[in-house]
Parts: structure tokens; sequence; C-alpha cells
């Protein structure tokens, strides 16, 4: 009897914790589920010459997200994103993972933590799109850092900002991202 006792508080208290986390917010798309707005950001903060948008769509009941626009690095450009803060609390959640497609291009996710104050410290991890949606999945341990003084490792606890970007090159894109979320 103390056996089966012991069992089931193990069980409940494995499946109580998240296997994941989503992040999109499909009954507010605007923002996500910490409430705090998805936005686009060009590199004409800096001078750049990049134009793009960023807007929430619905097909055939398929609800995802678009960045579209034109990357230029004239003007020491080079980029367009969008992106929003948010709130990791648990520990347990080790990966990302979510469906993208798109044109062809290779694209980056970019995280933000309290180790990445000047502008051009992120940690990011790169992937190519197809024209049908695919899903992609890694370790947050999989992110590299942008500046040798960064700390190496990034915990999901310490992650502040989310963002897809188009960066690096000069081309057309085009990115599809639904079905975020924390694993």
């Amino acid at each position: 009897m103390i056996f089966k006792n012991i069992v089931l508080i193990l069980f409940l208290f494995v499946s109580s914790k998240p296997l994941s986390m989503q992040i999109i917010n499909h009954s507010n798309p605007d923002k996500n589920i910490f409430n705090y707005k998805w936005e686009f950001v060009g590199d004409e903060v800096m001078g750049g010459k990049s134009v793009g948008q960023f807007n929430f769509n619905s097909n055939e009941g398929e609800l995802f997200y678009r960045l579209k626009g034109n990357v230029s690095t004239e003007n020491k450009g080079g980029f367009i994103q969008f992106r929003s803060k948010i709130e990791i609390n648990d520990p347990s959640l080790k990966g990302i993972k979510f469906k993208v497609r798109g044109n062809g291009e290779k694209y980056f996710v970019h995280v933000r933590t309290p180790f990445t104050f000047l502008p051009w410290q992120y940690y990011f991890y790169s992937f190519y799109t197809q024209n049908e949606w695919t899903e992609i999945k890694f370790l947050i341990s999989d992110f590299k850092k942008s500046h040798k003084l960064q700390p190496s490792e990034v915990l999901s606890t310490k992650i502040k900002s989310i963002a897809f970007v188009a960066y690096g090159q000069d081309f057309s894109a085009e990115l599809d991202i639904k079905d975020l979320e924390f694993f």
C-alpha cells in the first residue's frame, strides 16, 4: 500500500509539471501570453535602409505571424525582425519549437538576457525555411553568443525577449511563424 501511494505521488508530481509553454496568444495576437506586445523593429533605428512589416494572419483557419520585407546592408544596416519580451519561470523548459515556412532563406531566433544589455549582444540560432510548414526544434543550449564577453550558457529563466530575424545580407524576406512554444 505504501509503495502504491509513493508511485501515485511521484506520478502526480511528474505529470503536474508543464511539458511545454505556448508563447503565442491566439485570442489576442498583438500580445504574447505574458501580455507583452509583439513589435516590428528594423535597422532604421541605427540608420539602416531595410524596410519591412510584421502582421498576424489567418488563412483557412491557420493562424500565424508573418515578417516580410527587404533586408539591405546599405549604410551599415542589415536586419528586420519581430520581437517580444517574455518571462520564463520554469527552469525545466530546455528547448524551443515552432513551425515555420518561408522563401528558402536563412533566418534567426535571437534571445536576450540580463547579460546582453548592448544592442549587438544576443544569443542566436539559425535555420532555413521551405515553402511548406516545417517544425524547428532545438535546445536552449544550442544558442550561440554574439559577443565574446557574454556568458556561454543560457538558462530559460534568464531569457527576457525573443525575436525572429531576417539578417546579414541583401535579400527579400518572407517568414511565417506559428505554434511557438518552450518545451
